[in-house]
């Protein structure tokens, strides 16, 4: 190695580290400053914590769900990989061709802030917040509910060919939620409780309501039984069935081209048997009731 390259990495090398130390040294002659965390002007001010307005846009906080605009199509609970995200959802009571949620919980103490179920949510719903204080006594609280189970939420309707969704102040929902940290424990849901005493007669409904659509599909041509088959659909248009709306998949059902039956997992299992109904009906001709499972062994 000739000296003068040998003698110009040494040079290299001591201003690289000089202009390193000098920006730790530069430190030491600078006066302290100190941010306060949430200080009493915050406070009375209602601000919350002042670091969560310094803090970027796309920071991962805690998750926010509008439920003004959540489809219920379950997009975020199956993209999540640890089960953070639990949805119920049951047909209403007062109409048993429409659908509500009575669950929306988020384990936030669980969730490791992937943001995977943000990515496949249609319409925004579900966001990441700036928040992120939650200490709590009790682990529990940390789960937030975002459906009260005694007044259920019927899922949103986007409007066809909708791009952007209104949605509420980012942060609003999840503050609101967040309990003191020396609450007690939430009353609901308890492990281990029985099922409600109306859901026998909840799955009948579900099951008249299918043979009433299955009259209409009697005699009905391709067209018409296309539109009696999306009605049997959860109709969020999520595209879980690999069909861009309901409308296609029930389009595809009716042509023949769409063997599979049970592709809608919002309407899981009542959605399948009430595809299975009208198909079958409008194939023989007149209704064809559902055969009753058989009966468990002594």
């Amino acid at each position: 190695m000739p000296v003068t390259q040998y003698v110009g990495n040494i040079k290299d090398t001591v201003k690289s580290a000089w202009e390193g130390m000098s920006v730790t040294l530069s430190y030491m002659f600078r006066r302290p400053m100190t941010v306060q965390y949430a200080g009493p002007e915050a406070a009375a001010r209602q601000l919350g914590p002042l670091v969560q307005y310094t803090l970027p846009s796309r920071y991962r906080g805690f998750l926010e769900v509008d439920m003004d605009t959540c489809t219920a199509c379950q997009a975020c609970e199956r993209a999540c990989p640890i089960n953070v995200i639990a949805i119920e959802i049951e047909k209403d009571p007062a109409n048993p061709k429409n659908r509500v949620m009575t669950r929306f919980d988020i384990d936030e103490a669980k969730c490791m802030f992937c943001g995977l179920c943000v990515e496949p949510c249609p319409t925004g719903a579900i966001q990441h917040t700036r928040e992120f204080e939650g200490s709590q006594r009790i682990l529990s609280n940390m789960v937030l509910r975002f459906v009260d189970p005694a007044r259920p939420i019927a899922p949103y309707k986007p409007p066809k060919g909708a791009t952007a969704y209104p949605r509420k102040m980012l942060g609003e929902i999840t503050r609101a939620l967040v309990k003191k940290w020396d609450s007690a424990p939430p009353p609901f849901p308890v492990a281990g409780a029985a099922a409600p005493a109306g859901k026998k007669k909840d799955d009948a409904s579900a099951a008249a309501a299918a043979l009433e659509l299955a009259k209409k599909a009697i005699g009905a041509d391709r067209v018409r039984l296309a539109v009696v088959l999306e009605e049997a659909q959860a109709g969020t248009d999520c595209g879980a069935c690999t069909y861009p709306t309901c409308r296609e998949y029930s389009e595809a059902i009716a042509s023949g081209k769409e063997g599979r039956l049970d592709l809608c997992e919002p309407g899981g299992a009542e959605s399948a048997r009430a595809t299975e109904i009208i198909m079958d009906s409008w194939k023989a001709g007149k209704v064809v009731a559902p055969v009753p499972p058989p009966a468990p062994k002594a």
